[in-house]
């Protein structure tokens, strides 16, 4: 005797009809569009190009090669068809802004009176300033000198700074005006007595080569320690300073290009923002001053503005 098949049962899903299938159909295309804008938004921006402008080729080079190793791959140096230029110096800087029809310049490692003179409303360009901010300087002194409470500034008309100069907390800041350059040597006389250490600006007309042996000497025989204003000083007898070197250039260039490519504009000139300290070991100890300023210190170097 046969026995009867069981009938099947339901299907265990079945696709709705109407308007419920059309709600699904359509949740799963957002699905699929928004899986892929998600991949969209992981492939990497192909990198700007950029020309190169340097006093000579050797500097060229070496930045490139730099940018090219730190930059990861969001610069790219090209001969021709270039979106912007990176002119290195303040002659590079000039040549890039003289060319008929240039397009975006950023300026790398340019002095204060270049950037006065060529950083105008319409000039479509930028700077990263030569030498160190204040508050890296500062950072330096108090690491290796935290005693220190009263400190000497002086400021020329082609300095890095310009007052006011806003102290932090704990330190006061005695701003001395010299102008003309002249004027420094007696300035410094009358004026070091006063202070605990004096730290310098940038400035390659009030401290340049012709007046390093004037200040120094005069600073270490009335026992006050200089710091600043960059590495050539340190290896002349200031006690350290704040300075940023290519592969700080480097990152700064990375930052300011990141902010041109999002918003179509340069941001204001300014500093590196990273720095590495250069110490002058035999001066420090001279002083009786720390010649191992420790991980705190290179960190703070590393992110200041």
């Amino acid at each position: 005797m046969s026995r009867a098949r069981p009938r099947p049962g339901p299907p265990l899903w079945r696709a709705p009809a109407g308007r419920c299938s059309l709600s699904l159909m359509l949740a799963a295309w957002l699905l699929v569009w928004g899986l892929a804008g998600e991949a969209a938004a992981q492939t990497p921006a192909p990198a700007v190009t950029a020309r190169l402008l340097a006093a000579s080729p050797e500097a060229a080079t070496h930045f490139a090669d730099r940018l090219r190793a730190l930059g990861d791959g969001a610069v790219r140096v090209v001969e021709r068809d270039a979106e912007l230029t990176l002119a290195l110096g303040d002659e590079a800087f000039r040549m890039a802004l003289s060319a008929p029809g240039h397009g975006p310049v950023l300026g790398v490692g340019v002095t204060t009176d270049r950037v006065r003179e060529q950083v105008t409303a319409g000039c479509r360009c930028s700077a990263i300033r030569a030498g160190a901010s204040l508050a890296a300087q500062l950072a330096v002194l108090s690491e290796l000198m935290p005693a220190a409470r009263r400190i000497g500034v002086m400021l020329g008309p082609h300095s890095a700074w310009q007052a006011p100069l806003v102290a932090p907390p704990g330190l006061i800041l005695d701003v001395i005006a010299v102008d003309p350059p002249q004027r420094l040597g007696p300035l410094l006389r009358r004026q070091l007595p006063d202070w605990d250490a004096l730290l310098l600006p940038t400035d390659p007309i009030l401290f340049g080569p012709g007046t390093a042996r004037l200040v120094l000497l005069t600073s270490y025989r009335q026992r006050v320690p200089v710091f600043g204003p960059d590495a050539d000083y340190v290896h002349a007898g200031s006690v350290a300073s704040a300075v940023p070197n290519s592969d700080d250039l480097v990152r700064a260039v990375r930052r300011w290009v990141a902010q041109w490519r999002a918003t179509g504009r340069w941001q204001e000139p300014g500093f590196a923002g990273h720095y590495h300290l250069v110490i002058n070991d035999h001066v420090a100890r001279a002083y009786d001053l720390s010649v191992t300023p420790g991980i705190r210190l290179e960190r703070t170097l590393e992110n200041t503005p």
